[in-house]
């Protein structure tokens, strides 16, 4: 594939432009804001709702979501998938979204391995693009086989013939890695490519996602390893948006090939710059919580076990005392008298014991986590239903 062939209009250059820099100024709000650095997994669960939206009509229950990957990174982090099935996810999701649950949980797991291997000097190679597809198949406990790209040709020969398949993912590494474009346009050259491509015969529009983030992390975009709800918009519209990902595979010298090309970019400029506001506009509702939390007649030394149970419980509504303590760096003795402390104050409830821990709810950030979600899947039904253009234009974040 020729990568000197891609070019944009000035327009579309100007979105791309915009949506950096939005991320960037959203880099410089994370440093101000106390509650940021437990949010990344709220963050990537709201993305992970949408993610999943793309494919399936459904909103999954985003408060379970959050709660079943701090599970699978703490508690079943050692357990094979059917073991969290049995143990955690069976209860906590309905039987028919249970399946979807893992889809999700799959995602997260997919980013997070990304954001914690992915640095400026990270080389990405054929090996990388298999195993993104590996951990979206299987989660982080797969069997590592890093199984194959496809074997068969794509109904009416579209897609790279796959004998050619292992030289053109090397060439898109070789794109990847050289850094040409700016970091939100080479994204955007990236995903394309990979749907033209199809190298695989499932989960191309997650794994092609999950490799265009990772070249939005090596450009350090995504700050501090946070990943911005980019899925929402991506979960927007979608015959449009499939429409644009079905032309990807038409003969590259038509003219309707380079019309979508350039709708394509454009639509994923102004649908990161979008994500950057839906984030910002999160942790402005969970400062106002954590605000109306601080008011309230409490003692809070600085740097407490009350003071970081504060800011963790809006991020995470579902804990236990022996969790929370690993998370803020507190002994158990400290964080359980907290963890009183937040009750007698009806912040958070004690709702049962799993085994011999305590776990506790915060009703009001779960609430504010779910109305969130709720919210955008409404603005995201409501511009479906009124976008009689079809012309891919992300509306306001509510």
């Amino acid at each position: 594939m020729d990568y000197s062939d891609y070019s944009f209009s000035a327009e579309t250059h100007a979105e791309f432009f915009k949506a950096e820099s939005e991320l960037i100024r959203f880099g410089e709000k994370l440093t101000r804001s106390p509650s940021a650095k437990y949010m990344r997994s709220t963050l990537l669960a709201i993305d992970a709702v949408f993610a999943i939206r793309m494919s399936r009509d459904v909103v999954l229950p985003v408060v379970p979501l959050i709660a079943a990957f701090d599970q699978s990174e703490w508690k079943y982090c050692d357990v094979n998938e059917h073991g969290m099935r049995e143990h955690w996810l069976s209860s906590r999701f309905p039987e028919n979204l249970l399946e979807v649950a893992v889809e999700a949980l799959h995602y997260m797991q997919t980013i997070k391995w990304v954001a914690t291997n992915t640095r400026s000097d990270t080389v990405i190679t054929m090996d990388t693009i298999l195993h993104l597809h590996e951990i979206l198949l299987s989660g982080k406990t797969g069997d590592d086989r890093y199984h194959s790209f496809r074997k068969s040709f794509l109904p009416y020969k579209k897609g790279t013939d796959p004998s050619l398949i292992p030289s053109e993912i090397m060439d898109l590494c070789r794109f990847i890695n050289a850094d040409l474009f700016s970091p939100v346009g080479q994204a955007t050259v990236i995903h394309h490519a990979f749907e033209s491509i199809v190298p695989f015969d499932s989960l191309i529009d997650r794994t092609g996602l999950a490799l265009a983030f990772m070249s939005l992390f090596r450009r350090g975009l995504f700050t501090d390893d946070y990943m911005v709800p980019i899925c929402w918009g991506a979960s927007l519209e979608k015959e449009y948006r499939r429409k644009l990902r079905d032309s990807s595979r038409c003969k590259p010298s038509t003219e309707a090939y380079l019309h979508y090309r350039e709708c394509w970019a454009a639509y994923n400029a102004r649908n990161t710059y979008m994500s950057v506001i839906i984030a910002k506009s999160f942790l402005s509702a969970a400062d106002r919580l954590r605000l109306k939390w601080r008011s309230q007649s409490l003692r809070i030394p600085s740097n407490s076990a009350l003071d970081k149970l504060l800011d963790l419980f809006l991020a995470i509504p579902n804990l236990s005392t022996i969790r929370a303590a690993e998370i803020i760096g507190k002994s158990y003795g400290a964080t359980n008298e907290a963890m009183g402390q937040m009750v007698k104050a009806g912040i958070i409830d004690e709702v049962a014991l799993d085994g011999r821990e305590r776990v506790f709810v915060c009703e009001q950030s779960a609430s504010m986590i779910t109305d969130f979600v709720d919210n955008l899947a409404k603005t995201g039904d409501k511009a479906e239903m009124g976008n009689t253009r079809n012309d891919g234009v992300i509306p306001k974040a509510p």
